[in-house]
């Protein structure tokens, strides 16, 4: 997990940067990321819309299709409207609020007709003089109604400004500054404002209009320097005979002062800085809307009873009229039904809302995404990082769903899954492109020295395979040098002697590389390699002993090549020692090398050493020895060899494989071989040297020549009492 903690380390680096650059990038209004929180927020509407308590004293009186056939199309002479306001009134309604501006005279009243006619013939038609115009019977009714009248404000420099009703008081700072500015509105005519009990605005701000949907509604707006409350809430302050609203401001550290709040008689409304609100809505219900044309048939007592008590919104529902809406839950919403859900919101208290530090916390959760994903890339690599990245990334939208549903809170999960993303694909990348250059490194540092599909299996790996900066292995190590390279070398020119050399050299190493060994380095003529890593081979042993045996046979071939050609003949001296070492990328730190350092090296050093002494090509430690058992191996000697007296070492010739191992010849020399060293450790030196000079024509003829002269040597000067059959050699 820990191993390859560089690689880990940048992409943990890299992760948190780019989770610190989304955190960053979120303090700029960026419209993408607000559209997507918007089009989320949406989702949950669909999915958890707000309950409906068909107990909510909030009603529609719909112009729909069945008022529509019973006055004829619209707009209807207004002494209807007259009527079904004084029926509504008589039924007790609470408020009676219009969602039509009635901008224009009546054109079916009387005297309109009449200017219509004299219009078109040229001549004067009076109106009769003792008929009421239409406006003024419906303005009769208005006054003697609980009435709300619509205002439209405009973003063009057009229009009126509209009467107040009611004013707004301020507790705190005055933070009118905040509130949304129009320069004027469309107005109703002075004769139906004058007697109405309550003017609201339809307004809804440019920003709340961007892709379409209605989501919020400011509350309170300004038109011409005038303070204007909204539709709905005009109704609410009818129908509670509140005389205005009080307007909490706040200021904090010097900020420009943001509405917090509106009271509208006993009803408390947390608004958005700007005095708006959050729409959380419920869709469409049939038990909320009524048709005009049921106040019209006396005998529906049914709904005469839903209209006690209420406060009720009259606006068309077909959308001939024009009035039809989109909200998250229905791109086909008539407006009357979204002022009405304002309504049963506020008096419910389902309000949605998005407090100022929610901007903040988005912000602190992608620093901690980050942060959180940069651990799990630093502590678990790539599968971690995208483990937590994918945890992190769903969770998100989930904690906003439940906030969203159970507390109301519009908490945008953009930022945070954004960060979530970046963080992880920036790790990742950071991750394989770091992989890609550590394998290419693997590939130039190895690509000479292990065969091609070990560097492959390396790269698909390293942390399997590599440790930075040394890791404990048991490793079979490996030392071969040329005999008489001096001699070689005084006999050529520069040139011809780096020919022979590259000639001897390419055989033995893909001997090597052949049997999965390592070559650690060439110096000069001699060869250092070692099996076990950076690939692991529980056989490394054995394979050593296979890759010294084959460079033995390319040193044949090569021999025939190089008396063919009338070049010196190689020979050289192989030693093998198996023992833990420390295994790494070793050096300084602009150069760094995969070599292997420990005891059990400088002993495989000495072992080669030991092949001039003992004149014998291949020499194995013992521990090597005993894990390639079935190898040809003879026992030769015990030693000390420089630099670890009174830690004796035995020695073994190798001859060959498994299979010479087992043949009869091989069997015979290690007993021949058995029996004069017995001879020679019982200080028995005449049989010692008669045993070991019958051998000197056979595989061990370099050491059995050796100790026939040891043995003559001790015949004639015999060694002191306490001699321990040890070979203390004296130089390396």
């Amino acid at each position: 997990m820990f191993r390859r903690i560089g690689g880990s380390a940048r992409a943990a680096f890299v992760a948190l940067i780019a989770a610190l650059v989304v955190a960053a990038a979120s303090w700029q209004s960026v419209p993408l990321v607000k559209r997507i929180d918007l089009a989320v927020f949406d989702a949950f509407q669909r999915a958890a819309p707000r309950p409906y308590d068909p107990e909510t004293p909030v009603r529609v009186v719909a112009i729909d299709r069945s008022a529509l056939e019973m006055f004829g199309q619209w707009p209807w002479p207004r002494p209807v409207l007259a009527e079904l306001v004084t029926r509504l009134r008589d039924r007790g309604a609470a408020a009676i609020g219009f969602d039509i501006v009635f901008a224009e005279p009546d054109r079916t009243s009387p005297e309109e007709i009449a200017r219509a006619l004299a219009a078109a013939t040229g001549k004067a038609a009076d109106a009769a003089s003792d008929t009421a115009s239409h406006d003024s019977i419906f303005a009769a009714a208005i006054a003697d109604a609980p009435v709300v009248l619509a205002v439209i404000p405009n973003t063009a420099a057009t229009g009126s400004t509209p009467a107040l009703k009611a004013s707004a008081s301020w507790l705190g700072p005055d933070a009118t500054p905040a509130l949304y500015a129009f320069p004027g509105a469309d107005v109703n005519r002075p004769e139906l404002s004058a007697p109405a009990s309550g003017i609201g605005s339809i307004a809804l701000t440019p920003e709340d209009r961007s892709d379409g949907i209605i989501r919020r509604i400011p509350l309170l707006v300004r038109v011409a320097e005038r303070e204007i409350p909204a539709f709905s809430m005009e109704i609410l302050r009818v129908a509670q005979g509140a005389r205005g609203y009080l307007v909490r401001g706040l200021s904090v550290d010097g900020e420009a002062p943001r509405v917090t709040d509106i009271r509208v008689g006993a009803v408390p409304v947390e608004t958005t800085a700007d005095g708006g609100i959050w729409l959380r809505y419920a869709g469409a219900q049939p038990a909320r809307t009524l048709s005009v044309a049921r106040f019209f048939d006396d005998t529906d007592t049914e709904a005469a009873d839903e209209i006690a008590g209420r406060l009720i919104l009259i606006g068309p529902v077909v959308e001939g009229l024009r009035d039809i809406v989109a909200t998250p839950l229905s791109s086909n919403v008539p407006g009357v039904e979204v002022h009405a859900e304002l309504l049963e919101q506020v008096l419910g208290g389902d309000a949605l809302s998005r407090p100022d530090y929610m901007a903040g916390a988005e912000r602190l959760a992608a620093i901690g995404i980050g942060i959180l994903i940069a651990l799990a890339y630093l502590l678990a690599g790539f599968p971690g990082g995208t483990v937590v990245a994918l945890i992190l990334g769903v969770a998100a939208p989930v904690v906003s769903f439940f906030a969203f549903r159970d507390q109301g809170l519009l908490v945008g999960s953009t930022i945070p899954a954004a960060a979530a993303l970046f963080a992880w694909s920036g790790g990742g990348l950071t991750d394989y492109f770091g992989a890609r250059r550590e394998r290419r490194e693997i590939k130039r540092q190895f690509e000479h020295f292990v065969a091609p599909d070990v560097i492959a299996e390396i790269a698909q790996d390293p942390e399997k395979h590599m440790t930075p900066g040394g890791e404990e292995r048991d490793l079979t190590i490996l030392f071969s040098d040329v005999r008489s390279f001096s001699t070689i070398s005084a006999g050529l020119t520069p040139q011809e002697l780096i020919d022979w050399l590259n000639s001897y050299l390419t055989p033995m190493a893909e001997a090597i590389l052949d049997e999965k060994g390592t070559i650690d380095k060439f110096i000069g003529d001699a060869i250092m390699a070692f099996w076990n890593a950076p690939r692991r081979d529980p056989n490394h042993a054995r394979q050593a002993l296979r890759g010294a045996l084959a460079m033995a046979t390319a040193m044949d071939a090569l021999n025939d090549r190089f008396k063919g050609q009338g070049r010196p003949l190689a020979a050289f001296g192989i030693g093998l020692n198996t023992g833990p070492c420390s295994v790494g990328r070793i050096g300084a730190r602009k150069r760094l090398d995969y070599t292997c350092i420990g005891d059990a090296v400088n002993v495989a050093s000495r072992i080669e050493g030991l092949t001039k002494m003992y004149r014998a090509t291949i020499l194995v430690g013992e521990d090597c020895a005993r894990q390639a058992g079935d190898f040809a191996l003879v026992g030769l000697d015990r030693v000390e060899v420089k630099g670890r007296e009174g830690v004796p070492l035995e020695i073994f010739a190798l001859l060959g494989d498994e299979s010479r191992a087992a043949t009869p010849e091989f069997t015979e020399t290690r007993a021949h071989w058995d029996d004069a060293l017995t001879a020679y450790r019982a200080r028995r030196f005449d049989e010692a040297e008669t045993l070991f000079t019958a051998m000197q024509d056979g595989p061990l003829s370099g050491p059995a020549s050796v100790f026939a002269e040891r043995s003559a040597t001790f015949r004639s000067t015999p060694p002191p009492s306490d001699w321990d059959a040890v070979f203390r050699a004296e130089s390396k």
